[in-house]
């Protein structure tokens, strides 16, 4: 009998040592998830060293070695709209685009809400986020849409004087840092 406690508690000790040890690899798998993501999505500083100002006036203050597409464009949802892209063409694998649209409060009824009722039916399952921008003399409203590999940015900013930009970006990249930069330097000319 003696032998058969001894036999059960060093039993007990090993299933107590491997449960301890099968929860500490689960913490740290947790914990090297949550730094990994904010590493990712950390925001990197921007080194702007162009100033576009296009012909809907808007103006852009941006990094050429980032934005090297920087032009008028007729976009089929935002109409005639000032583009920087990250490439010539979509087939790059880190593509970025965004557009930018002058308007109006009146211009869309929900801007976001649309945008995102539309990225669903194409893409099937998104998962909006609010992403907090600040931009001088504005109020934005942002969110990140999580598109399978992709992300999207949408955002209205609203001057005081009546005056939206309604922006549209997407990204294939795991950062959006790049994104949010370039809405943050957004201006009225």
């Amino acid at each position: 009998m003696p032998k058969d406690i001894h036999q059960r508690d060093t039993a007990q000790q090993r299933s107590s040592r491997l449960l301890l040890a099968m929860g500490i690899i689960v913490l740290l798998g947790a914990l090297a998830y949550f730094v990994l993501t904010l590493v990712v999505n950390r925001r990197a500083p921007a080194s702007p060293d162009t100033r576009c100002t296009a012909e809907n006036g808007i103006s852009v203050y941006y990094e050429s070695a980032v934005w090297p597409v920087c032009e008028m464009t007729e976009d089929a949802t935002l109409g005639r709209a000032l583009e920087l892209a990250s490439a010539e063409s979509s087939d790059d694998a880190n593509y970025q685009v965004v557009l930018f649209q002058k308007g109006t409060k009146d211009t869309y009824e929900d801007f976001i809400g649309q945008s995102e009722k539309e990225l669903k039916q194409a893409y099937g399952v998104i998962s909006p986020r609010k992403v907090n921008l600040n931009i001088d003399g504005a109020a934005v409203t942002a969110v990140r849409c999580d598109i399978q590999a992709y992300y999207a940015v949408l955002a209205t900013i609203e001057y005081d004087s009546g005056d939206v930009i309604y922006v549209s970006g997407l990204t294939k990249l795991a950062s959006i840092s790049d994104i949010v930069n370039l809405v943050e330097s957004v201006s009225l000319s």
